[in-house]
């Protein structure tokens, strides 16, 4: 198994345990604040995951143009984490749930098909999926058993 693969797979088993985690969850349950410390909820953890597969198409993209130039973002994470945070209270769920879902699937294919697979990919991709998720499923459960299931 090649490295595409590898990530392919990890990434595929990350987001099925976010989904799982979430999966269930009342409406109410989705916007109760408290899943950071700043306040997020797990659909403020959806729009920030989301963002960011959006944010690695992006760089693909651009990598496959020859217009990459390192980063596509020219502000601090944390900036750009609370700017989308901000967004994200604005929204409504279903809208949030679309991009969650969307932005995951356009960033896999557009890695899936990436050739010839370049470190920047590589990077990219792991950062953005496997290794994000990993991130926050070291936390997510201990929230959602606060939560409870309804």
């Amino acid at each position: 198994m090649g490295r595409r693969e590898e990530l392919l797979l990890a990434e595929e088993r990350g987001w099925r345990q976010l989904n799982e985690l979430i999966d269930g969850l009342s409406e109410e349950q989705l916007q109760t604040p408290g899943y950071a410390s700043e306040g997020w909820s797990v659909k403020d953890l959806l729009w920030h995951v989301a963002c960011w597969s959006a944010d690695c198409v992006r760089a693909l993209d651009q990598m496959r143009a020859g217009t990459f130039t390192g980063a596509t973002i020219d502000e601090d994470a944390e900036i750009v984490n609370h700017r989308w945070f901000e967004q994200s209270r604005l929204l409504h769920l279903e809208t949030v749930k679309a991009e969650w879902y969307a932005s995951r699937t356009m960033m896999v294919e557009r890695f899936a098909a990436f050739e010839p697979l370049s470190p920047d990919a590589d990077e990219w991709f792991d950062e953005t999926g496997p290794l994000h998720y990993a991130a926050h499923l070291s936390d997510l459960p201990r929230w959602v058993e606060q939560l409870g299931r309804p």
